[in-house]
């Protein structure tokens, strides 16, 4: 076996032992860690690669954590109805080598020490046996597989696979969408070679193998978190054998044999390409967050809230997820489908205004916060396209409640703006429900650029909130791997240390106050009228 592919097996490093001690023993360790930084080496430049639904973005890192260069292309995606939600995997790949050939060509005579990717979750793409699309990528927002995902929960199979998987059910998994294929597309599936991610596609692409990391393959809903191997149950539920998926790799799993046209078309040899993790656990590690006592919170086009754990933990409901990162290190919360794009939906239709820049929606913010917090008690549920934790909802849908003959223009952008952070606060209140206390949030996305909507989350969630100072948490995260994959760094942990942080923003108590009655609200209304959104899909 390669031994860059053992990395995690190999070295003897204290937290990898982590699962047997506590958390305050867990910290007490990372604070002893040694005191190493990258800047004692020779220049190191790292490429983190980020590739999201939206957007592509590729970075080059130098060892200190400076960047050298950045490039980003936004995504295109196919969605024709609220339903249906794809990309097409050749687009999508060539945006990325365009990408990384332009980075690479101006770092060319630099020392280039690795590139490694950050990818989103819960793709899926069917491969024919001469290693062709079937498909397109079924993206996360993709909720056709919502009446094969509700016969899991209602067959009892649904708490049977988060108990083994670590991740509850919902129609972005690919198992649900594999069972959708099977019912609707039996031509495609029974001509399925291989059912694969973007990531999977990418690298097969560039060196002819089909290879997972355990983190996206956690976010599949069919690999069993306890043995990291895929799971029986979740294959027999999907109605595929093991050999139609990829083989799981650590994310510290290193590439280096391109293919010759690859090779040629980079203009490079030998630069490892490290598999990495998700976006979404890497956007813990690029902020920063190592520890139980803090989260990371992420508002891009949708959103998260996450923590870091040093063993699996599950909510005795299926509320949130559990992804494994290293060995002893599992990213735990869970991410809501309504952020930014919400913000758009309502400027676009209700205003006819277009969100085109991050200025654009700081405008919008300042408009909210011409009226008070609670919005004179006008309510928005944002749940546009169904929603992810903590309520695993497909069928729920947005809802303005509480309209009265005062409410103006300002109060629904507020209402709107405070609904999106309700749906974030719900998924904290879970994460923090059988843990430890979080006392810090660290902040990332596109939603740190204003800082009257980082004060609310501040204020709603009576928390600390710092701003994770990186050009892309993601990226950063993917980098921080990316160098103690490569041996570059001799510990993981220490590395997040160096991160900058930017401004820290405190909690107004008379504001928690009344968004906390408004919350409540906010629960009960979902309560009220869960029953009711399946109705609208009949």
């Amino acid at each position: 076996m390669n031994p860059k592919c053992t990395i995690l097996s190999k070295m003897k490093i204290a937290f990898f032992v982590l699962h047997k001690v506590s958390l305050p023993v867990f910290n007490a360790i990372k604070a002893r860690q040694l005191n190493f930084t990258l800047t004692q080496l020779p220049m190191s430049i790292i490429i983190g690669a980020d590739i999201g639904t939206s957007n592509i973005k590729v970075i080059a890192f130098k060892n200190d954590k400076e960047v050298l260069l950045s490039e980003t292309a936004s995504c295109t995606t196919i969605q024709p109805s609220s339903e249906k939600m794809e990309q097409d995997p050749e687009l999508i790949l060539q945006s990325v080598n365009s990408l990384l050939k332009k980075v690479l060509s101006q770092l060319e005579g630099k020392p280039v020490t690795g590139i490694c990717f950050s990818t989103a979750m819960h793709s899926i793409i069917a491969i024919d046996d001469h290693n062709k699309p079937l498909t397109n990528a079924i993206l996360w927002g993709d909720t056709r597989s919502m009446r094969q995902c509700n016969r899991l929960k209602e067959n009892g199979m649904a708490e049977k696979l988060y108990r083994q998987t670590g991740v509850p059910l919902h129609p972005a998994l690919p198992l649900c969408k594999i069972m959708w294929i099977k019912e609707n597309e039996p031509g495609i599936f029974n001509r399925a070679h291989k059912f694969i991610s973007l990531k999977e596609y990418f690298f097969f692409q560039w060196f002819e193998k089909y290879i997972i990391d355990h983190s996206i393959a956690g976010a599949t809903g069919m690999q069993d978190i306890h043995r990291l191997q895929w799971s029986g149950a979740a294959l027999q539920a999907a109605g595929i054998r093991e050999e139609q998926l990829s083989r799981i790799v650590p994310v510290t799993h290193t590439e280096t044999q391109l293919t010759g046209s690859y090779r040629k078309y980079f203009g490079i040899e030998n630069i490892p390409f490290i598999i990495g993790s998700s976006d979404g656990c890497l956007a813990n590690t690029g902020s920063g967050v190592f520890s139980a006592d803090e989260a990371a919170l992420t508002i891009g086009t949708s959103g998260a809230v996450r923590t870091t754990i040093p063993a699996p933990a599950l909510n005795k409901e299926p509320t949130l997820f559990c992804y494994p990162l290293l060995e002893d290190v599992f990213i735990k919360g869970g991410a809501v489908n309504n952020g930014g794009n919400v913000l758009s939906w309502f400027a676009g239709n209700f205003m006819n205004q277009k969100l085109s820049s991050e200025s654009d929606y700081a405008l919008l913010v300042d408009q909210a916060h011409t009226v008070d917090a609670g919005a004179n008690g006008l309510l928005f549920l944002p749940y546009l396209q169904g929603e992810r934790a903590p309520i695993w909802d497909a069928a729920a849908r947005g809802v303005f409640f509480g309209m009265n003959n005062l409410h103006c223009q300002p109060h629904f952008v507020r209402a709107t703006l405070e609904g999106i952070n309700y749906a974030l606060y719900d998924v904290f209140c879970e994460l923090t429900k059988d843990h430890d206390p979080v006392k810090t949030i660290y902040a990332s996305g596109g939603f740190v650029q204003s800082a009257p909507w980082v004060q609310m989350v501040s204020d709603i969630f009576n928390k600390e909130v710092v701003i994770s100072n990186q050009a892309d948490a993601s990226a950063t995260g993917a980098a921080l791997l990316g160098w103690y994959a490569t041996g570059a760094s001799k510990s993981f942990i220490p590395l997040s240390s160096s991160l900058n942080k930017g401004k820290t923003f405190y909690p107004n108590k008379e504001k928690h106050t009344t968004y906390m009655r408004q919350f409540a609200i906010f629960r009960s209304l979902y309560l009220a009228l869960e029953k009711e959104f399946p109705r609208l899909h009949q």
